[in-house]
């Protein structure tokens, strides 16, 4: 009989033991279930409108919209070095130099497509003009380049001023690569900060062999040029010293990239960006993987799906690869009359910091989700980069090695220089 009542007595505390747990993860679920409810959407960062610039074909204008079909590549670029925006407009074939209050400082330009500038000499030199970030009474020239021209797309500056620029070789110059499947006519300009132009960068170095399509231009902290490349099988690229001499010859291929699975794991590989280094010979390589999606109602291949995105450092003396960086993903919603869906997608990388910073970005409704992500600490900061619908006719952003975003933002009747001091959100957290 005492048995009896023992095991009674412990089914009745294990009955009420079991019944507190379920209440506390009931409990437990709600409050994050509440919290996830709750949580603030990332905040804004604080967008300054430096300047707008008409459409036309004025030196201080540009063309945005009268591309021709046949063209490929970018249309206009924009990139900024010590408060000083370039701008390489292919559609009026030139390229602009402004300060950050929009005064224009150096206009190259073909002449057989735009009028000669307003404040060209007779022979179509320099004229004397003032600088508003020189001293108080002090004069600068304002420089207006000749130049043919072609379609100008990406641009970098270095720590000499020097001005490096993609551009075609005129067509009779054309050649073609049978092994790689491309046709090899873009070289990179170089002028010298008095505006002359100087030489061009092609394979080899000065005066080489054009290039594959170029998908990107950069300039280190020590002068040396990184120009990057694309074809059919992988991505190609050179890295030259600050005389122009080639230091690095690095082919990639699509084939080979590194991968964070196992092997067999039915999984695709997208390589979707390359950046250099600022002060170490290093690549960074923005990798995309997409998976096999199994319907589980027929055991059959239903498609890919994006799974996950990762950096990997590649050390160029040696030629292997540092630990990879697993990064963030997008995680949007999306309503249908079915109901609301969630879906994952890439950022993409625009570009990493000096100081180690990986900038990534995606377009959202309100303008683009940034995603800075400390490749030491691994923290990650989480902000919204506001755009207007009415701003989206055209978009190209950047970012400077100290971790400042510009963008040029174009409607249907003007464009506009913008930034975002997102260097003071780094400089915080470093602090």
């Amino acid at each position: 009989m005492k048995l009896n009542s023992d095991m009674q007595k412990l089914a009745s505390f294990q009955k009420s033991s079991m019944v507190l747990i379920a209440g506390f993860c009931m409990i437990v679920c709600l409050s994050v279930f509440l919290a996830s409810c709750t949580e603030d959407p990332p905040s804004g960062v604080d967008r300054e409108k430096l300047f707008t610039l008409s459409f036309g074909r004025f030196e201080d204008e540009l063309d945005l919209f009268n591309l021709d079909s046949n063209e490929t590549g970018p249309d206009s670029q924009i990139f900024m070095k010590d408060g000083m925006f370039y701008i390489a407009n292919s559609g009026s074939q030139k390229i602009l130099q402004l300060t950050s209050f929009g005064d224009l400082l150096s206009v190259y330009y073909d002449p057989d497509s735009n009028p000669v500038p307003s404040f060209a000499s007779a022979s179509g030199a320099n004229a004397e003009a003032a600088d508003a970030s020189a001293a108080p009474g002090a004069t600068t020239t304002r420089k207006a380049v000749p130049y043919p021209l072609r379609h100008p797309t990406y641009l970098s500056v270095d720590s000499r001023k020097k001005l490096y620029v993609v551009d075609r070789v005129p067509e009779e110059r054309y050649e073609y690569d049978s092994e790689a499947g491309v046709v090899l006519k873009e070289v990179v300009l170089a002028f010298a900060p008095d505006g002359r132009f100087t030489d061009y960068l092609g394979q080899e170095g000065p005066g080489g062999t054009p290039f594959p399509p170029v998908t990107g231009l950069f300039s280190t902290a020590k002068n040396e040029t990184v120009v990057v490349t694309k074809s059919q099988a992988g991505v190609k690229i050179f890295w030259f010293g600050p005389e122009g001499y080639l230091l690095y010859r690095i082919p990639v291929s699509f084939r080979n990239l590194p991968s964070p699975y196992d092997k067999g794991d039915s999984v695709y590989a997208t390589l979707e960006k390359i950046i250099p280094d600022q002060s170490s010979p290093r690549l960074y390589l923005k990798i995309d993987y997409y998976a096999t999606v199994i319907d589980t109602a027929t055991g059959s291949n239903a498609g890919i799906a994006f799974d996950k995105s990762c950096l990997y450092p590649l050390d160029l003396e040696t030629g292997s690869y540092s630990e990879r960086i697993e990064l963030p993903v997008y995680s949007g919603v999306d309503s249908t009359s079915l109901g609301t869906e969630t879906f994952n997608k890439p950022y993409e990388l625009l570009g990493v910091s000096s100081s180690g910073w990986i900038f990534l970005t995606t377009p959202i409704d309100q303008g683009y989700m940034l995603e800075i992500l400390d490749s030491k600490s691994r923290r990650i900061l989480k902000r919204v980069l506001r755009v207007h619908s009415d701003e989206l006719a055209y978009n190209a952003l950047t970012v400077s090695p100290e971790g400042i975003i510009s963008a040029l933002l174009a409607t249907n009747y003007e464009a506009s220089v913008v930034w975002w001091r997102t260097d003071s959100l780094i400089g915080e957290i470093r602090r």
